[in-house]
């Protein structure tokens, strides 16, 4: 090989690793978003052993309930375009409030899911549970599942007197991942709010996601050949530099 072709070889060398990273590396997204929702309807609650049905204005309130039964689907109703500070992807996914349709548990129309509340300020474990807690399909496609590992009480307020309203609010932690931008398992909260209106019920809530982990990326075929000779030309160059130090040291001895 002459020293003009090795000089070419390892300015393309150079060039293909400065420019490798360029396509072979992705950008950070993220999830960066809190939605509101609002489902269909709670069709019955247990409290102390007896089970009561939606509409049964002289059941004691939802505050006391063991167990509620919700029906699917709930609808986004809204959301923050960036909650935690940065632009998210929610929003071109889910934007639009009322196109937007998520389940609990069970993934179709009318579908019920029954969910045992916590008493007396324990934690309960839904690692059981057998696929997402909660799944949301966009505008665009996208489906968002949550993975539920626990959940609690947040909050509740008896009835109110002359009013009977009350509500139960439960939390659920656990973990989002997008099946469009293939995020990293990003640790996420869901909020059901039940609400119980003189024996009417009903659900609603927030879905919080914070900002996920980079999505992950496979270089491409072109950004391994780049690298790929970036590799070779280097390690060419290497062995010239090194071959010219012992003529230089050779011929220094000889001076002498």
């Amino acid at each position: 090989m002459t020293m003009t072709s090795k000089k070419l070889l390892a300015t393309l060398a150079l060039s293909a690793l400065s420019a490798a990273p360029l396509s072979a590396l992705a950008n950070p997204t993220y999830f960066n978003a809190e939605f509101g929702y609002t489902g269909t309807t709670v069709t019955q609650f247990t409290s102390g052993g007896v089970t009561y049905q939606n509409g049964n204005s002289s059941a004691p309130g939802i505050n006391t309930a063991t167990s509620i039964t919700v029906e699917n689907p709930f609808y986004i109703t809204s959301m923050s375009n960036s909650i935690y500070g940065a632009p998210n992807d929610f929003t071109t996914s889910l934007f639009t409030p009322f196109k937007s349709q998520g389940y609990i548990v069970n993934p179709a129309p009318s579908g019920l899911f029954t969910l045992t509340i916590p008493q007396n300020g324990t934690v309960n474990s839904l690692s059981s549970i057998p696929g997402p807690f909660a799944q949301i399909t966009g505008n665009n496609g996208d489906v968002f599942s949550f993975i539920a590992s626990k959940d609690f009480v947040g909050g509740s307020s008896a009835p109110i007197a002359g009013s009977n309203q009350s509500s139960l609010t439960v939390n659920v932690l656990g973990t989002i991942s997008d099946s469009q931008n293939q995020y990293l398992a990003t640790p996420a909260s869901f909020q059901l709010v039940v609400s119980d209106s003189s024996g009417g019920l009903s659900f609603g809530g927030t879905f919080a996601a914070p900002p996920a982990v980079t999505i992950t990326s496979v270089p491409e075929p072109g950004s391994l050949l780049l690298v790929g000779i970036g590799a070779l030309g280097l390690g060419l160059c290497s062995r010239k530099f090194k071959f010219s130090g012992r003529m230089a040291s050779g011929l220094q001895g000889a001076a002498v």
